[in-house]
Formats: C-alpha cells, structure tokens, sequence
C-alpha cells in the first residue's frame, strides 16, 4: 500500500495556483492509489519554528534535550512513512518559502536523514518525490530556481527520483494560466499511470 506525504507552503489558502494543482495531482493519486494512505503536513498552517541554538546543539548531542527535538523527530518519522511525497511551492521574493526551509532545516538531520561529515549519504533513498511550484514571471525555458533548491535539499536526504510540475508566469493572464493548468494536469496524469 502506498503512502503519500502532502507537504503545501502557500500561504493563500484559496486561489492558490500550487494548492490547486495540488489538489488535482491527489485526486488523480487517489483513483491510481484506492488504498493508499494520504498523510498531510502544512507547513503554513502548522508553523514551524526556525531552528535555535539549543536545537541545533540537540541534533548533535548524544542525549539530546528531547523537547528541544520532538517536532524534528515528528517530522522526520512522517518522512520514513511515506514512499512518496508531493511538495506545493510558490515563489516568494525568489525563494522557496520561510516556513518551507524552516520545515528542511527540521529534517535534515545527520544520523537520521543522511550520514557523513564530508562525502553525504541520504538515508531516504527508494521514495519518489513530485514538486509543483508557481512563479509569476519566470521564464518556463530552465528549471526554476524552487526546482533547484527543493531538488538539492532532497538530494541531500536521499531522494532523488523527482518529477517537477511548475506554473511558471502566472502574472501574465488567466487564460494563459488556464492552458499552463491544464498543461500540468495533463503532465500528472501521465506521471501517475
């Protein structure tokens, strides 16, 4: 049975272009998926704190204050559940969200997410990762700058078979962005079967 981690970052809870194919991406997931089991983590409404010294000195202790950790582990055992995950990011100030990076700088733990000082090694390896990301006026000719640091940030946890579905120029009209839509939709439907 299948287990799919929802992570969403947007901070527009509606007409939100990421949440939206988002929500198109799991509907599709659950028809090929009947059985399978949706777990969700929103990173906007559940807030993530930023990480702190003492939390930083907990991943690295031997006995860690396990208050100072509980979230991480949380969400790290929510990451070794799932064999898949589906990532929804918007753009903000060219970046990924705050409360997105904060959420990584949770679960990028050595000895529990990847081993090694110098050479890495994830340790989530064999999970398929789907990214859907919106900008407002990015060219759709490259990978996105969300789509190069989601991609380095997974990599560095073990995962590395990534599909990628953006909505790249979302300012430009709404009938532009209701082909780029229904381009992905098309995109995820031939992904899932």
């Amino acid at each position: 049975m299948n287990t799919l981690l929802r992570i969403d970052s947007s901070l527009r809870t509606e007409q939100s272009y990421s949440r939206t194919l988002g929500d198109y991406f799991i509907q599709q997931w659950k028809i090929k998926n009947p059985d399978g089991i949706i777990m969700e983590r929103d990173v906007t409404r559940q807030l993530i704190p930023h990480i702190t010294q003492q939390t930083v000195n907990a991943f690295f202790s031997e006995n860690p204050d396990t208050e100072s950790i509980h979230l991480s582990d949380e969400l790290i055992d929510e990451l070794y559940q799932c064999n898949e995950i589906l990532i929804t990011c918007p753009m903000y100030n060219y970046g990924i969200p705050s409360s997105l990076k904060a959420y990584f700088d949770s679960v990028i733990r050595t000895k529990k997410t990847f081993t090694g000082n110098t050479s890495f090694k994830g340790l989530l390896e064999n999970k398929k990762a789907y990214i859907i990301s919106s900008m407002g006026g990015m060219s759709p000719e490259t990978r996105n700058p969300l789509e190069n640091h989601l991609t380095l940030l997974l990599n560095h946890i073990g995962i590395t078979d990534i599909c990628y579905f953006p909505l790249n120029g979302t300012v430009v009209d709404e009938i532009s962005n209701a082909a780029k839509i229904a381009l992905q939709q098309s995109e995820i439907l031939k992904h899932l079967n």
